[in-house]
């Protein structure tokens, strides 16, 4: 039971919740001391009239995302808490991926960036980028042009001010006769010769069990039946990798994007990853030894340090 009325008690906790008056203030208006204003605020919460709810959507755990940083064996791990729907988790997560990019560049670095529905949330989040040159890092997928690569790349380059250089032409083609007549086009040929100067790239991770990815969306069925006997699980940037990370040959050959080889050499790779189904992909992603860094969701990271511990790659 308490000393004071519901009124009373509202009255004091509006002008201290909602006006911002301070206890000194609110007890010289009421007569009493500043620590009969304290009982009252303690009252009023304890009574259910005041309710505190945190809103911690999109705030980095710095505790999970030490965890998941030491089980994956990344140099960097950043772990949010994201809200229910999936279009809210890829803003979360690529709020947090915008930020760390941010702070990764430096003035006169090439970014590499890939494409994906996360990444282009990613892009509306970023502010302002300091002077660098940017590369797409694989051609298009699909036809749905705010989705695109070339869009993803133009959005990046006008936040960055540098140069920026687009792959006007299919991340998978027909067959590689065809892939290596495009890679000799000169604009195709020079964003190409920019990816062994890449500094920092960003890529997304694309589920192939269960079924999450853009790229196996435009496969034919027959081909997206023979890579999964093949034993595919997940991609980025157009690599395809095994559940035990490693790459499925063949299928680059047909690809405009940057290699594997390419990407492990980039000092940093930052791979991006909202919806928690997507775990056993990015497992596979990080036991390729192809990323260093990664930004995801709670759910995801949980469901990770449920799977094998990765050793840390020795070859960056």
């Amino acid at each position: 039971m308490t000393d004071f009325s519901r009124h009373e008690l509202a009255h004091v906790a509006r002008r201290y919740y909602v006006d911002s008056a301070s206890k000194v203030e609110i007890g010289e208006e009421l007569g009493v001391s500043r620590f009969k204003v304290a009982r009252m605020l303690e009252q009023a919460l304890e009574a259910g009239i005041v309710t505190i709810t945190i809103d911690d959507a999109g705030v980095v755990d710095p505790a999970l995302s030490a965890r998941l940083r030491s089980h994956l064996g990344l140099d960097e791990c950043l772990v949010v808490q994201g809200r229910d729907t999936v279009s809210e988790l890829r803003e979360d997560v690529g709020a947090a991926a915008a930020e760390l990019l941010t702070r990764s560049l430096r003035p006169g670095n090439t970014l590499g960036f890939a494409w994906g529905r996360t990444l282009t949330a990613m892009t509306e989040r970023l502010t302002a980028l300091p002077p660098v040159t940017v590369v797409q890092l694989t051609g298009a997928v699909g036809s749905d042009l705010s989705d695109s690569p070339v869009e993803v790349i133009r959005r990046v380059s006008l936040r960055a001010g540098g140069d920026a250089h687009a792959i006007f032409a299919p991340l998978v083609v027909e067959d590689a006769a065809t892939a290596a007549t495009l890679r000799r086009q000169p604009d195709i040929a020079r964003a190409l010769s920019l990816f062994d100067r890449v500094d920092v790239a960003v890529v997304a991770i694309g589920s192939w069990d269960p079924p999450i990815s853009q790229l196996r969306e435009v496969l034919g069925r027959d081909e997206r039946d023979d890579l999964t006997a093949r034993g595919v699980r997940a991609e980025i940037a157009g690599i395809l990798l095994t559940a035990e990370g490693d790459l499925v040959p063949d299928f680059a050959e047909r690809c405009l994007s940057i290699s594997a080889r390419q990407l492990a050499r980039v000092p940093k790779v930052i791979a991006v990853a909202a919806e928690h189904e997507k775990a056993a992909a990015v497992h596979a992603v990080t036991r390729s030894g192809l990323v260093s860094a990664l930004v995801t969701e709670q759910r995801c990271a949980e469901a990770l340090l449920d799977l094998p511990p990765v050793a840390r790659a020795t070859d960056r």
